[in-house]
C-alpha cells in the first residue's frame, strides 16, 4: 500500500513537472518570437553594418593623419553608398576628436558612443567643422575643399510627432477608436519612410535598401491590417440588432445612421482608410498599395459576408411565416396564397433591404465604394430564398394538377418581380460604381429569370395535362346518380380559371402557343363545337369549350355503363349542376358554342329519362298474345287489357324503387319540379285513356289505382 501511495505521488509530481516545463516552453517560444520582431522592427530605424562604421571611423582618421582613403584588396575604394533617407546625424569636429568620440547613430534609441584614441596631432584643417547630412536629400561635405568623402550612415527619417521605435510600437499596439490622429500620424510616417526607400531602390540605389524595404513593408501591413481590424470589430459589434424586413415594405428603407448604428464612428477611420488607398497624384504610393490592396479585399470580403448573413437575419421573420404556410399538408386550406404572398414578401423584402445597403454603402464610402461590396452581400441572402423557391416549385411539380393555379398565382407575382428587381439592381449598382457588363451582375440581375422560366413551362404544361386527367379518369359501372367528383374538380378550376387575376395570365400564356388549341397536343377531333377563339371569344374561352366538352364525354361514357334510368339521372344531375355553375361565372368564360353544347347535352339527357315513362305509358296499348306451339295465338280485348295493367303496374313499381333510391338531385328543386310536371302528364294522359278503355270489361281488380292514385304516386317519386 505503502508503495503504490509513493508511486502515486511520484505519478503527481512527474505531472506538475511536465506542466511547468511546457509553460516554461511556452513562455521562452513567446520571448523568442519578441525578440524576431524587435530585431524586425529595429532594423529598418538606423542600424548600420559593423563594416560601414569601421569604414567612415578610417575615412575621418586618414583624413586627420594626411593620409590616402584605404582600399580594399582589390585596389578600389570602400563606398557602399547611400542607403535609405536619414536623419541629420551631427558629427564633430576634428579639434574635438582628440578628447571625444565619434558618434555614430546604431539604434534607435539614439547614438551610441564609440571610443578612438587619437594620437596625431591637430592641424589647420582640423579647425574646419563636419556638416550633418540626411539621405533624404544626400549632402556629401568635406573638412575642406580635398576632403575625401564619407560613406552615409542609415538612420530614419524624421518625423513629427514620434521616434521610429515609438511609431512601431504604437503600430503594432494597433488603433484606439478614441485616439486615432496619433495612429494615423505614425502611418503616415512608415508610409514615408517606405516610399521614399523604395524610391531609392527603384534607382538602383541599393545596399542595405532591400531589408529596409522589406522591414518597413511588413509595420505597414501590421498598421494597415490593425485598422481593418477595428473597422471588422466594430461593424460586427453594431450588427446585433436587426431590422424587420417587413416592417420596411410599408414604411421603405431606413436612413443609413438607423440602419447601420456604427456609422458615425467608423467615418474617420473609413475616411483615413480611404485615403490611403486613393492618395493624391502628386502623392503616389506605389508600394503601400501593393501591400494593403489585397489586405483591404479580404476586408470588403469579410464584410460583405457578415452583412449578407445579417440580411439574412433580418429576413428570419418573412421565412419563418413561408415555411409555416406548408403546416397541414401541401397548402390545404387556401394555404397556397399565403404561402405565395409569403414568397412574395421575401423578394420585396429583399429589394428594400437592398436600397438600404446601397444608401449606407455611399455614405460609409462616399468616393470610392468598393465595387464588389454590394454584389458579395447579396450573395448569401439570394441563394437562401432561391433555395426556399425552388423546394415550392418541386412541391408543385410533384402536384401539378392540384397546385396548378398556385403555379399560375406564383408566375404572375414573380414576373412582376422581376421587373422591378433588374430595375432597382440596375440603379443601385450604378451608385455604387459597380460595372454592370461582367457575368456576375448580369447573373445577379437575372437572377429570377429561371425561376419564371421554369414556372411558365408549368403552367403551360398543365393546360393539357388537365384534359388527359378527365379523359383518364376511371369509368366504373358503380350505380350511382350523385354528381361525380371530376365534376366537382373541373367546376372548382373553372371557377378558379373566371378569377381577374388568373384569366389574364392564362389568356396570355395560351395566347402566345405556338398555334391554336395547342392544349388538345394534337388530337384530331375536337371534343367541342367551338370552331375558334375569335367566334367563341378569346383563348380562354375556347379552352373552357374544349375542358367543358371532355367532361360532357367523359360524363356520357360513365352513364352509359349503367341501367336505366340511373345512368340518364346520374347525367341529368351532373348537366344541371354544369349549367348552373357556369351562369353564376362573374367573368363570361363561357362562350356560345360552350353554351349550346351544354344546352343541347342537358335536352339529350332529359329527353333519355323521359323516354322510361314514355315505354311506361306504351304498356298500356300494347298487343299481347299467348303462343302456342310456337305461334302466336290472337286473343281478346279483356285478355290484352288485363296483361297490360299488369306490366304497367309491375314497371311502375320498379321506377318507383329506382327513383326514391337514385333521385334527382335534392339540391336542384327547379330541374326536379320541371322533370316531375313533365313525368306527371306522360303517365296520367297514358293511364287516363287507357282506364277509359277497361271501363265494363270486368279486369277491376287489376288497376292497382284511379289516375289521381297514380298522379300521387308519380308526385311522390320527386318529392
Amino acid at each position: 500500500m505503502d508503495e503504490e501511495a509513493d508511486l502515486a505521488l511520484l505519478d503527481q509530481h512527474l505531472l506538475k513537472t511536465n506542466l511547468l516545463s511546457q509553460r516554461m516552453t511556452n513562455i521562452l517560444g513567446q520571448l523568442d518570437n519578441r525578440l524576431s520582431r524587435l530585431d524586425k522592427t529595429i532594423a529598418p530605424l538606423g542600424l548600420q553594418p559593423l563594416t560601414r562604421k569601421d569604414a567612415n571611423i578610417e575615412a575621418i582618421l586618414l583624413h586627420l593623419e594626411g593620409g590616402n582613403k584605404p582600399s580594399n584588396s582589390n585596389g578600389k575604394t570602400s563606398s557602399n553608398g547611400p542607403i535609405r533617407p536619414a536623419r541629420s546625424i551631427p558629427i564633430p569636429s576634428p579639434s574635438s576628436i582628440t578628447t571625444s568620440n565619434i558618434v555614430t547613430p546604431t539604434s534607435a534609441n539614439g547614438p551610441v558612443p564609440i571610443s578612438i584614441p587619437i594620437t596625431t596631432k591637430t592641424s589647420s584643417a582640423a579647425s574646419s567643422p563636419i556638416a550633418g547630412y540626411s539621405l533624404g536629400n544626400p549632402i556629401i561635405t568635406s573638412l575642406k575643399s580635398s576632403a575625401k568623402q564619407l560613406s552615409p550612415i542609415q538612420s530614419a527619417a524624421p518625423s513629427t510627432s514620434a521616434s521610429p521605435a515609438d511609431e512601431t510600437a504604437l503600430l503594432t499596439r494597433g488603433p484606439d477608436i478614441m485616439a486615432l490622429g496619433e495612429y494615423f500620424t505614425a502611418m503616415d510616417g512608415v508610409i514615408l519612410d517606405l516610399e521614399r526607400m523604395y524610391k531609392g531602390l527603384m534607382e538602383g540605389r541599393g545596399g542595405a535598401r532591400e531589408a529596409g524595404v522589406k522591414d518597413l513593408s511588413n509595420l505597414v501591413e501590421i498598421g494597415f491590417s490593425g485598422m481593418t481590424q477595428l473597422f471588422i470589430k466594430i461593424s460586427k459589434d453594431g450588427m446585433g440588432k436587426v431590422v424587420d424586413a417587413e416592417t420596411l415594405l410599408s414604411n421603405g428603407p431606413p436612413t443609413p445612421p438607423n440602419y447601420f448604428s456604427p456609422l458615425s464612428t467608423l467615418h474617420p477611420l473609413i475616411n483615413k482608410i480611404t485615403s490611403t488607398l486613393y492618395p493624391p497624384s502628386n502623392a503616389s504610393t506605389p508600394k503601400t498599395l501593393s501591400i494593403i490592396q489585397p489586405i483591404w479585399d479580404q476586408t470588403i470580403n469579410t464584410f460583405a459576408e457578415m452583412r449578407g448573413e445579417w440580411m439574412c437575419r433580418c429576413l428570419s421573420g418573412l421565412i419563418t411565416k413561408v415555411e409555416e404556410a406548408d403546416e397541414g399538408g401541401i397548402w390545404a386550406d387556401g394555404r397556397g396564397k399565403e404561402k405565395v404572398k409569403g414568397l412574395v414578401g421575401l423578394w420585396e423584402g429583399l429589394l428594400s433591404l437592398v436600397e438600404a445597403e446601397t444608401l449606407l454603402i455611399t455614405t460609409l464610402f462616399p468616393t470610392h465604394p468598393p465595387s464588389t461590396l454590394l454584389l458579395r452581400t447579396l450573395s448569401s441572402p439570394i441563394e437562401i430564398l432561391l433555395k426556399i423557391l425552388q423546394r415550392t416549385i418541386n412541391s408543385i411539380k410533384k402536384s401539378l394538377l392540384s397546385q396548378t393555379f398556385i403555379a399560375i398565382d406564383l408566375y404572375t407575382s414573380l414576373s412582376s418581380i422581376q421587373q422591378s428587381w433588374e430595375n432597382i439592381l440596375t440603379k443601385c449598382l450604378n451608385m455604387t460604381q459597380t460595372s454592370l457588363s461582367t457575368m456576375e451582375v448580369k447573373e445577379v440581375l437575372t437572377v429570377l429569370n429561371q425561376p419564371v422560366s421554369t414556372l411558365r413551362s408549368l403552367c403551360l404544361r398543365s393546360f393539357p395535362e388537365f384534359l388527359v386527367d378527365i379523359r383518364t379518369t376511371r369509368i366504373d359501372s358503380a350505380l350511382t346518380s350523385s354528381i361525380a367528383d371530376i365534376t366537382y374538380s373541373t367546376l372548382s378550376y373553372l371557377e378558379q380559371l373566371q378569377l381577374p387575376e388568373f384569366e389574364k395570365t392564362v389568356e396570355g400564356l395560351l395566347g402566345k402557343s405556338h398555334s391554336e388549341r395547342s392544349w388538345l397536343m394534337g388530337q384530331k377531333d375536337a371534343p367541342s363545337p367551338a370552331r375558334n377563339a375569335g367566334e367563341e371569344g378569346g383563348t380562354v374561352n375556347l379552352f373552357v369549350a374544349d375542358v367543358l366538352g371532355t367532361l360532357l364525354i367523359h360524363l356520357d361514357a360513365r352513364s352509359r355503363a349503367m341501367r336505366k334510368p340511373i345512368g340518364q339521372a346520374f347525367l341529368l344531375n351532373n348537366l344541371s349542376h354544369i349549367r348552373n355553375t357556369t351562369s353564376s361565372f362573374h367573368s363570361d368564360i363561357i362562350g356560345p358554342g360552350a353554351e349550346d353544347m351544354l344546352n343541347k347535352a342537358f335536352r339529350d339527357a332529359k329527353s333519355q329519362y323521359l323516354s322510361e315513362f314514355h315505354s311506361l305509358v306504351n304498356l298500356l296499348t300494347t298487343t299481347h298474345s299467348t303462343p302456342r306451339f310456337g305461334v302466336p295465338v290472337p286473343q281478346g280485348e279483356r285478355h290484352h287489357l288485363k296483361e297490360s295493367a299488369t306490366q304497367f303496374f309491375d314497371r311502375l313499381s320498379e321506377l318507383e324503387s329506382i327513383i326514391l333510391q337514385y333521385p334527382l338531385n335534392r339540391q336542384d328543386p327547379d330541374m326536379r319540379d320541371r322533370i316531375a310536371r313533365e313525368v306527371e302528364n306522360i303517365v296520367r294522359g297514358g293511364y287516363e285513356v287507357f282506364w277509359g278503355r277497361c271501363a265494363g270489361k270486368g279486369i277491376e281488380k287489376y288497376l292497382r289505382g284511379s289516375p289521381d292514385d297514380i298522379t300521387r304516386r308519380v308526385q311522390a317519386m320527386f318529392r
